[in-house]
């Protein structure tokens, strides 16, 4: 009864395959520019940009009302801030360049997105070889299991054969509906990224990208323009802009002033309330004389040393990070080519003969499990090198500073 249950979940499984949506890369990072993560930076830089519109503002005028019991009867005055001395000009500038770091940052958020959405195709992609394969080892046991009990029936077989091959067969059937379930789970991961309903089952259509990766050199010429070091290049802007800013402080703030008198009774020559009436104006400095801008335009000034200490730093960290990935790139697509042109095809050949012979009865059953199994063994090998192969290009690709895609 239980080896039934294990049998009906794997054609269940095998049968919900075909009703499974195909989704192929291109789609996938299609739908990456939709997905609900995409659309933050959006937001962000919208918010950034709006913000340097808002600080090129001039300070807010001031007005006051007042009266007195002696003197005038009411008292109407207005201050207007000048700001002449490049303070809101500064201010902007500081704005505008924060705003280039949001969108620099934004951009990177946007390709951090779609490699996480290669890398959940991929395995994806992944999960529906080993259920490919999965699933020819399963058959191919379930040869087995029909020839052992064919040579019991014809007199020419044991018992024990057909004890051995039923097992083998259940172990496949096992490992099918595993495979099955991490399909599901690769299906569920990249419908997440996606913002689609995670309960919808997916497949990967098509084969993962795994070259060609191009020369370090080229590669490496890429790192000038890398989108890391164009967003460290604008925290520096931010920076110089900071001491601009920093050091304009040290002029006065200067403000115009007004006030009026009206009806002082203190003005004894008027006959009407305009005769007694008079007005004031004046200029006002505040002066920074307290607000200790020579540690603020150092605190600015070592800020862009560590900027561009962190530019020298990312540089260094970028190289050693491409010629990582490069190396590991070449190391998994000459493994692929190896199983590909020889492994698997050597172990396919085993495998034919030694069921040939069996079901001839030149040899008996554990030659022709262990070759199967030999088999199974190195077409799960083929998919997990084709999938290390394509993360290790989708990581070549994300070192080089090129724009994941699916070429």
């Amino acid at each position: 009864m239980r080896y039934l249950v294990v049998v009906l979940v794997v054609t269940a499984g095998i049968a919900r395959a075909d009703d499974r949506a195909p989704v192929t890369l291109e789609q996938a990072l299609a739908a990456a520019a939709k997905a609900p993560a995409a659309r933050i930076g959006g937001y962000e830089v919208a918010a950034a940009e709006a913000s340097a519109t808002a600080a090129s503002a001039w300070p807010n005028p001031s007005l006051r009302i007042g009266t007195n019991r002696l003197t005038a009867r009411l008292v109407a005055g207005a201050t207007l801030p000048l700001p002449i001395f490049g303070t809101v000009g500064a201010a902007r500038r500081v704005a505008e360049a924060e705003a280039q770091v949001v969108r620099a940052e934004s951009e990177l958020a946007q390709r951090d997105l779609r490699h996480r959405v290669v890398v959940a195709w991929i395995g994806l992609a992944r999960a529906r070889d080993d259920l490919v394969a999965q699933g020819v080892a399963a058959r191919q046991a379930a040869d087995l299991e029909a020839i052992a009990r064919g040579r019991l029936s014809a007199g020419t077989g044991a018992d024990v054969d057909v004890t051995v091959a039923s097992a083998a067969r259940i172990r496949a059937d096992v490992a099918v509906a595993a495979a099955q379930r991490s399909e599901d789970a690769a299906s569920a991961d990249l419908a997440g990224l996606l913002g689609w309903d995670p309960g919808r089952p997916l497949r990967a259509e098509g084969l993962p990208v795994v070259g060609p990766g191009g020369e370090l050199a080229a590669l490496r010429g890429r790192l000038a323009v890398h989108p890391e070091r164009a967003a460290t290049e604008r925290r520096i802007a931010v920076a110089d802009a900071s001491i601009e800013q920093a050091e304009v402080q040290r002029w006065p703030a200067l403000a115009l002033e007004g006030e009026l008198d009206y009806d002082d009774v203190s003005i004894t020559e008027g006959r009407t309330a305009w005769d007694r009436t008079d007005a004031h104006v004046g200029v006002s400095l505040d002066l920074p004389v307290f607000a200790r801008i020579g540690d603020r335009t150092r605190a600015a000034q070592a800020t862009a040393h560590a900027q561009r200490t962190r530019l020298a730093a990312i540089e260094a960290e970028l190289d050693g990070k491409l010629h990582a990935a490069y190396r590991r790139w070449q190391a998994a697509a000459e493994q692929l080519t190896a199983l590909e042109r020889d492994v698997i095809p050597a172990h396919e050949k085993a495998a034919a003969l030694s069921m040939q012979a069996y079901r001839e009865g030149a040899r008996d059953l554990s030659s022709a499990l262990v070759a199967e199994r030999d088999l199974a063994t190195a077409r799960a090998e083929l998919s997990d090198t084709r999938a290390a192969a394509a993360l290790a290009f989708a990581e070549l690709a994300l070192a080089s500073g090129e724009d994941v895609h699916a070429r």
